[in-house]
This record gives C-alpha cells, structure tokens and sequence, in this order.
C-alpha cells in the first residue's frame, strides 16, 4: 500500500511537473510534494474511457486568463488524500489527441472527491473519482504547452509502468514466500 501512494506520488504527479513544469510550477507545486509535505494525484482514467487517454471527455474551456474545468476522473489513486492533481482535459476535440492538455489544479480550486472506492487489495492508499464541475484553473497552471496532454500523459505512464511492475514482483514474492513457508510447516 505505501508503495502504491509514494509510487503515485513520485511518478505520476511529480515527474510530469519536473519534466514538462515551469520553474514558477516545479517551486509551487513541486518543491512540497517532493519533499513529502503534501500528496499528489494523476487524473486521466475517465468512466467510459479508462485510461484511453485520447478519449477524454473531461474539457477544459478557455476563459480569458482560467480554464474551466467540467467532468469526472475515476479510480484516482491518492485522490481522497491529494493537496493537488495532474488532470488530463481536451481544450480542443476536433483535434482528438492533439487537443489533449495537462493542468495542475490544486483541491483548493474546487474539486471534490467522490465516494471512496472499496478495494480488495492495496488498501492503504485511498482511491476515488474526482469530480470538476465548474472548477477555475488559472492559465499559468497548463502542463507543457496546449495540446501537448496526450504526450505527456503517455511519457508519465512510460515511467510510472516500472515502478508498479517492480511491485506487482515483490508482491508475487512475497505471496510466494508464504506459500512456500505454509507448504513446509503443515502436516497432510
């Protein structure tokens, strides 16, 4: 579990911001998510959609110096806990992926959290959907340039796939161990 929310954390919030951020982004939001201060989330798996990151139905419509925000993430890791989320909206549909872009928008521009899933495994990171409805990002919080979402999302997967591999491995260790452990302390 704790693996799970510093690999979210780490991978999919941080990097994008350290690889794609501003300087004024990566000090503001950044800096205290790296340091362990606050937690992040990565919102792109849509209802629908899953991870289809082209298929994103959650826009993003310009308003003189915001965007506004409207549509649902589900099964966001980290998501009832995040001080902020990577969000994944089409500013322009007619251009499919590449009207794709990436926001930083911090809870307390207004998104909520949706009931909180009740997993089987992993239990110790919290998982829900996020919801944006209405909400105000300013300009200075697009991730990349316009349009560069879909990049950037794909890039952030690229790198957050290894760190759940090398979990899933030491989870298959570990159920192996006890397997094993079992096989040699019981009597047929």
């Amino acid at each position: 579990g704790t693996g799970v929310i510093c690999s979210a954390q780490n991978s999919l919030y941080c990097d994008p911001i350290k690889l794609f951020g501003t300087e004024e982004q990566k000090a503001q939001h950044l800096a205290p998510f790296a340091s362990g201060e606050k937690l992040g989330s990565f919102s792109l798996s849509e209802p629908g959609n899953g991870s289809d990151a082209g298929a994103a139905s959650c826009t993003a419509t310009e308003d003189g110096d915001h965007f506004i925000l409207n549509g649902t993430k589900n099964w966001i890791t980290n998501g009832p806990q995040s001080d902020a989320t990577v969000v994944f909206a089409t500013t322009d549909k007619s251009l499919k992926h590449k009207g794709i872009s990436a926001f930083i928008v911090p809870k307390e521009l207004g998104y909520t959290c949706g009931k909180p899933e009740d997993k089987l495994g992993i239990r110790a990171s919290g998982t829900c959907s996020l919801i944006f409805d209405g909400v105000r990002v300013p300009k200075e919080n697009i991730l990349g340039e316009r349009g560069m979402g879909f990049k950037i999302a794909m890039v952030t997967l690229d790198g957050g796939r290894i760190g759940i591999a090398a979990q899933a491995i030491g989870i298959a260790q570990a159920s192996l161990d006890a397997a094993a452990a079992y096989a040699h302390q019981r009597e047929a």
